[in-house]
């Protein structure tokens, strides 16, 4: 199911580019895709080890102290049109599991907090870590893009959000509109006969919220502040139908302090497994939201980072 889902988004973005091209002399000038370097297509040395530690999310803070973390360099997307990014240039990541859980703590500075995406102009803060679906061996020789995944070679990305992070804190578990536009119903009340005029507006608020009124998925409480998903190359992002990945996250004297987490093993064959002893890759990228990113407009490594998951520890 999700390959077929897959491949219908890039039956549509494959329509979709040449409309763009037409009507578009810029990106026809500057090109939708750029190659990527063959360094990209080589992971880098230095792995993130995933500490076996006998712990859980409510002592998760002092289990991330006992882990060293492992430094990103991060830069602006520059293969996929549109370009952006940049202003970010480092995050650390580290990882425990405790036999049943995975948790990954990613840390990066960022002087304002972004938890808000209501008006046109406002963009959240984000964070994203990927996986390859599969275990796979990279190189050279056997290329796998570190940016969205490449075609029949699908990634599993987890998709922390600040704003959805604010809405599990308020009323109704989404951010409401007067939040941001305190006077909204105030603009009717010049009405000759407000009883009856404000009467009408007041019952029809809820359709004022077009989103809200129509039940589309994204202004529906969600519950969480992870969007599990998966993609087989830029223009390919899909959301899972079954949402196994939570997180937690706070900004204090401007730093972002984020925790994802999810069972080793799941039943979705969507999601990415990940067992004691085994190594695979991760990447990630960063959004800042009062830099303007948002979607491909982000902070990545261009690199894969390899992930070594240590074996259970028993007790002797």
């Amino acid at each position: 199911m999700l390959k077929k889902l897959l491949w219908k988004s890039v039956i549509i973005v494959s329509v979709s580019v040449p409309l763009l091209l037409n009507y578009s002399g810029i990106i026809l000038s500057q090109g939708l895709e750029k190659e990527a370097s063959v360094e990209e297509n080589i992971p880098t040395k230095e792995p993130l080890v995933v500490k076996y530690i006998d712990s859980d999310l409510n002592s998760a803070d002092k289990a991330f102290e006992q882990v060293d973390p492992l430094k990103i360099e991060l830069q602006m997307q520059d293969l996929a049109f549109p370009n952006g990014g940049g202003s970010v240039k480092e995050l650390e990541v580290r990882g425990f599991h405790n036999g049943e859980t995975i948790f990954f703590n990613l840390r990066w500075n960022d002087v304002t907090k972004d938890e808000r995406a209501i008006t046109h102009e406002q963009f959240r803060d984000a964070v994203g870590m990927m996986f390859p679906l599969e275990i796979v061996t990279i190189s050279p020789e056997t290329p796998f893009s570190p940016r969205m995944g490449d075609r029949g070679k699908p990634v599993n990305i987890w998709h922390w959000k600040a704003d959805w992070e604010k809405e599990l804190h308020v009323a109704g578990g989404f951010e409401h509109m007067e939040d941001e536009y305190p006077d909204m119903w105030h603009d009717f009340d010049f009405d000759p006969h407000p009883d009856y005029f404000n009467k009408r507006v007041h019952e029809s608020i809820p359709l004022m919220a077009g989103g809200i009124a129509t039940g589309t998925l994204l202004s529906k409480a969600r519950g969480r502040s992870v969007e599990d998903l998966n993609a087989i190359g830029f223009g390919t992002l899909t959301s899972q139908a079954h949402q196994d990945v939570k997180g937690k996250g706070a900004w204090k004297n401007g730093k972002w302090d984020v925790v994802v987490y999810r069972p080793l093993i799941t039943p979705d064959e969507n999601d990415a497994q990940f067992v004691p002893g085994m190594e695979t890759f991760f990447n990630v990228a960063v959004w800042n939201g009062v830099e303007g990113d948002r979607n491909g407009q982000k902070n990545i490594s261009i690199r894969w980072r390899p992930l070594k998951i240590e074996i259970v520890k028993y007790k002797e």
